[in-house]
């Protein structure tokens, strides 16, 4: 099995931070592109690791549920969030769909600490449930422009979110490696 989870963590971790300070600063519109290419790395990591996991379910068991398909609609999210301030428009439309994407998250989350998932339960179940409180909370952040309390919150949990996320990915790097260290592809043994 080839694990490439620890990327996908961090590519995580750098998308809610990078969104936390894009609600914070409150960048004009003639800023918007340079924000949206950063959105764009995030999305081309994300699809580049996600579609193959909910494709061809390479982790064991529900690992695939847990990680694979949150990954596929925050990179689809990401994608046209980026899109969209490439072209300098307002985030209305993907912060609707990141409400519901929000919810799925805190799903996940709660289902990966009551069921014991991963060697740290508690902190990628709290990972999931602060993103998932982020995505709701970026719709009003959005709509509501004049209520800038709502945008500070938003980037705090959001920030939040992206040190556990930052924090698992890194820690994961390790131990992956670790787990690799004699691995030999098939085409290369004798």
């Amino acid at each position: 099995m080839i694990d490439y989870l620890a990327v996908m963590l961090v590519a995580v971790g750098a998308g809610l931070a990078l969104l936390a300070l894009y609600l914070y600063f409150a960048p004009a519109p003639e800023h918007r592109p340079t924000w949206g290419f950063g959105f764009g790395a995030t999305a081309l990591i994300l699809a580049a690791t996600s579609i193959p996991i909910v494709v061809t379910w390479p982790l064991p068991g529900a690992y695939n549920v847990a990680y694979g398909e949150p990954a596929l609609m925050f990179g689809a999210l990401f994608t046209v969030a980026g899109l969209a301030l490439v072209f300098r428009l307002e985030l209305l439309g993907p912060a609707i769909w990141g409400f519901f994407a929000g919810i799925a998250a805190i799903v996940v989350g709660e289902h990966i600490i009551t069921l014991h998932m991963s060697s740290s339960p508690t902190i990628a179940g709290l990972g999931f449930i602060f993103a998932g409180l982020g995505g709701i909370l970026t719709l009003p952040a959005v709509s509501m422009k004049n209520q800038r309390w709502i945008a500070i919150v938003a980037a705090i949990v959001l920030a939040v979110a992206a040190v556990i996320w930052l924090y698992t990915g890194f820690l994961s790097y390790p131990g992956h490696m670790a787990d690799f260290a004699k691995y030999v592809p098939a085409y290369m043994k004798k």
